[in-house]
Formats: structure tokens, C-alpha cells, sequence
């Protein structure tokens, strides 16, 4: 059970009556600009409120229970619960404050059915818990909470179009709403909350989700300009992976990403200096979002040489990637999520649902798949890495050789296959290298991940940040452009950089 008492529930009931009379009142002052923004609203209820709030009370309506002066010395807070009731978003606001939680939702009929959500965090980094609230939205919230974002969205919502999507300003999230004849018993809403961190490889290793292992392969293989689709079931974490291993390109790389909704760390990649151009895919009224994402991809690959990033490959803009792909169009590598369960699943996705010819997905190299799982049953949930694999293009249509997999006795993923990898011997043909020098390279990425885990469990978790991810790299490849190629040496020297040791 999640329980919430937010303050204005506990008010004297003289203040909740000038509450509702300060909102009722508000309604018949409008801003001057009624086609505002978000923040423009909320500064106008903050301005206007106060005197608002004095004014009805000094007309007599607090009654026994409080006093004017009393309330005066709350005004600012009253004032941000007036502007949460009326251009804000009520009492989804103070879910979407806790930022444990990722998911919100109201089942219709809305006053029969209390808010659930799910919620990370609780016992360890790595769990996911579903809950139910203490909480259950009235009709006139859920309508007020409608219209807000229809306003503020400027998209259409009524029995005509009963499904609207949108990025919620200010907050980090987005929602999903469904209305008659749809949703037959009722409006039904969904909000998912972004992660307001970006996650970085280290990260997913400190809460569990990756061994160091697969960091450093994963980190390899961005390197080495692979194509990567990351697969898993929704909420398995194939977006917090996708942004993470984002910041494994270098700097000098230039970046191409298409999102329908904005998940992918492009803000702060552009503040570490990344050249990156992000892509929002909208669909408007009347359009075809497979058509938009499509149209956005083709003037992705006009754009001169890049890498190239796709929130989620649904369909028709597969199409148009594997062409490119096959025919050297498409920039220097390409990452995307799909949905499905494993690297056998995606493969049967692409060729026999979306159309892919089977000759067309050898431009993958590689697959990895997330997991959302159950424990031994019980009701957390916790997310992983399971497997990586790579596509064996040598083998014949629809092979994979396993590069690492969920090793049942440690629970983490080894180096299993003995199978000498495809992907692995082109980089290292590349890079001027053998192939034991590629494996001692990603073993090299895995012990320098390993070592900001380590270092940010005794001084802080400031070193699984996306400016030390950065950091890291640059001194790896420093490293290999002095030519040190003992990487024993090269994991000493950063671990004695990070924790302060006198170098030598």
C-alpha cells in the first residue's frame, strides 16, 4: 500500500471553504494571454492568489475553526495548492514528486477504483513493487486533469478522438488517455514518469541490473560502431539501457535520435559536449505515426554521416532502416529497442511481421535482451540483462551465437560461449588488433566499470554519473592512443587516479 495525507487534507474546514472559492473565483479572471503556457499559468495563479485568498476570508468564511491571521502566515503554501488545483495537475502532482515512482494509473469508473502505481526502490535499487493507494480520483479531477492536458498539448480529446499522447510540461512524464466509447465505463488514464537521472553503464551495474562484464562488452561494441537492438518486455528497462550506453560513443561522434516521446538523454549529452540532434515524432491530427517516424528517418539519413538512435522500432521505418543499412546508408551505427522476449523473438518480429527480408536483418550484429522478473515467485519485480548475442550471419538465416548469458548458479552473466564472436574479430580487424587483444580490451572496459562501482560505494554515488562515464572513456583511449596496451597497467594507474593515491 501507498499512503499519501497531503497537507490541504488536513485543513481546518474554513480554509478548504476559501480554498474552493479562491479556485471558483480564479475561473472568472483569466490571464491576459489565455493561450499560455504551462508556466506562464502557474506564475499568474501565484500573483493572483494571494489577495484572492485574504479577501474571502476577511469575508467571514473561515469560520470557528481558524483565523485571518493564521492563514496569512500560510498563504504561499495555500497559494500553491490553489495553482495545483487549477492549472496544475491536483493530486497527480504529488505522486509525480516522489521520484520512486514510475507508473500511475486510474482505471474507469474513477471514484470506483483507487489510483495503482509501480514503484522502484523500495527494497533495493533494482526492485520494482506494484501498489495500490490510499487514493481515489474524483470525476471532476480526472476532467480537470483532462482538459489541462488537452489544453496545454493542443491535441484533441472526445468521443470522436477517445485516446490522446502527451509530454506532460514541468514534469517528466507522460500520459495516456483513454475515453468513451473506448474506454466504455469512463476516462481511464496512464502516466509514466522519465528518469529525471540519466543512467549510465555504471549505474546499471551499481543497482544490479548488468555484471561489469557485459558493461565493458556493451561499451566495446558502441565503440566499434555496432548495430544494436535492445529487446525486453515493457518496463524491462530497454530505454534506461538505450540512454546508458548513449554515452559509450565518443565525443567527436555525431548523434541522430527519433522518439515519439523524449526518454533519451539528449539534453545532457549536448551539455557534455556531444553533437547531437534529437527528432520528435508527433502525430498530429489525421497522421500516421509509423508514416511520421518513417518521414523523420529518411531525413535522418540526409543528414550527413552519423550515428543513428530510434526510441523503438514498431514497423514501416524498419523497413526504410534495414534498406539503409544494407546499402551503407545509414551512418556509422544504429541502436534501437524493440519489443519482444528474446533475440529468436525479435528476429521472427522483423521478417515475418514487419517484412524484412531474412537476407536484410543480417545489418544486425547485435541483440540484447532485458528482463523484468519474479524473484522465486515472489511479487517484486526486479530488471536485467540477461543475454547478449550477436546475429552469426556465417551460420544461415535466423543463428545467434551467445556472447553472454544468465549463468543460473551466480545469477550474473559469464562469458559462456566458447564460440569465437563474428562482431568481436571485425572491430578488432579495425582497430589493427588480434582478437585476444579485443577480448583483453572489453575485459580492460569491465574492470574500469567495475572500478567507479567500487570507488562510488565508499565516496559516493557522484561516480556513476554521465561526466565520469565520459571521463572513463577519454582515459581509455588516451591510454590507447600513448600506445599503452597493458591494460593491467592501465586499470591501475585509473584506479589510483580516483582514489588519490600518489601516481607513478
Amino acid at each position: 500500500m501507498y499512503h499519501v495525507t497531503p497537507w490541504e487534507y488536513n485543513l481546518p474546514s474554513g480554509w478548504t471553504t476559501i480554498l474552493w472559492k479562491t479556485i471558483e473565483a480564479l475561473s472568472r479572471r483569466p490571464p491576459p494571454n489565455i493561450g499560455s503556457s504551462y508556466d506562464e499559468l502557474r506564475e499568474h495563479v501565484l500573483r493572483v492568489s494571494p489577495n484572492l485568498l485574504i479577501e474571502i476570508a476577511e469575508a467571514g468564511f473561515t469560520g470557528q475553526d481558524a483565523s485571518v491571521d493564521e492563514m496569512d502566515r500560510s498563504i504561499e503554501k495555500l497559494s500553491e495548492i490553489v495553482a495545483r488545483y487549477t492549472v496544475g495537475l491536483g493530486m497527480f502532482e504529488l505522486l509525480l514528486s516522489d521520484n520512486r515512482i514510475e507508473d500511475i494509473y486510474v482505471d474507469a469508473p474513477c471514484h470506483m477504483n483507487p489510483i495503482h502505481l509501480t514503484i522502484n526502490g523500495v527494497m533495493g535499487m533494482n526492485t520494482v513493487f506494484k501498489c495500490m493507494t490510499n487514493i481515489t480520483a474524483s470525476e471532476r479531477e480526472i476532467e480537470g486533469l483532462t482538459s489541462r492536458l488537452r489544453q496545454y498539448s493542443k491535441r484533441p480529446f472526445s468521443e470522436a478522438y477517445p485516446s490522446m499522447e502527451t509530454d506532460i510540461q514541468g514534469f517528466d512524464a507522460r500520459a495516456t488517455i483513454i475515453g468513451p466509447p473506448l474506454s466504455p465505463m469512463g476516462t481511464a488514464v496512464a502516466l509514466r514518469r522519465h528518469a529525471l537521472t540519466p543512467w549510465t553503464l555504471s549505474r546499471l551495474i551499481y543497482n544490479g541490473t548488468m555484471s561489469a562484464l557485459s558493461a565493458g562488452l556493451i561499451s566495446f561494441l558502441i565503440d566499434g560502431r555496432s548495430t544494436i537492438l535492445i529487446c525486453g518486455a515493457r518496463g524491462a528497462g530497454k530505454s534506461a539501457m538505450l540512454g546508458a550506453a548513449l554515452f559509450e560513443f565518443p565525443i567527436s561522434q555525431r548523434i541522430l535520435t527519433i522518439e515519439d516521446t523524449m526518454e533519451l538523454p539528449v539534453k545532457k549529452m549536448q551539455q557534455l559536449g556531444y553533437k547531437i540532434q534529437s527528432m520528435m515524432v508527433e502525430q498530429g491530427l489525421g497522421e500516421d505515426r509509423e508514416e511520421k517516424t518513417d518521414e523523420a528517418l529518411r531525413v535522418s539519413l540526409r543528414m550527413g554521416e552519423s550515428a543513428v538512435v530510434l526510441g523503438e522500432v514498431r514497423g514501416k521505418e524498419a523497413q526504410t532502416l534495414y534498406h539503409s543499412m544494407r546499402t551503407g546508408k545509414a551512418g556509422s551505427s544504429v541502436l534501437g529497442t524493440i519489443h519482444g522476449d528474446s533475440a529468436k523473438s525479435v528476429y521472427e518480429r522483423v521478417v515475418h511481421d514487419i517484412g524484412i527480408p531474412r537476407e536484410a536483418f543480417a545489418a544486425t550484429d547485435i541483440v540484447l535482451t532485458m528482463e523484468l522478473s519474479r524473484p522465486r515467485g515472489s511479487q517484486r519485480q526486479i530488471r536485467k540483462l540477461v543475454e547478449v548475442v550477436e546475429y552469426a550471419k556465417e551460420k544461415g538465416h535466423g543463428e545467434f551465437n551467445v556472447l553472454l548469458q544468465n549463468d543460473p548458479t551466480t545469477g550474473s552473466l559469464s562469458m559462456l560461449s566458447k564460440i569465437r564472436s563474428e562482431t568481436i574479430l571485425r572491430i578488432a580487424n579495425a582497430w589493427n588488433m588480434t582478437y585476444q587483444e579485443a577480448i583483453d580490451n572489453i575485459l580492460a572496459r569491465a574492470e574500469l566499470k567495475k572500478t567507479l562501482v567500487e570507488v562510488s560505494r565508499s565516496k559516493g554515488i557522484g561516480y556513476l554519473t554521465p561526466e565520469w562515464s565520459c571521463k572513463t572513456n577519454e582515459f581509455f583511449w588516451l591510454q590507447a592512443e600513448s600506445g599503452n596496451r597493458d591494460y593491467d597497467h592501465v586499470v591501475r594507474l585509473f584506479r589510483r587516479m580516483l582514489i588519490g593515491e600518489e601516481r607513478t
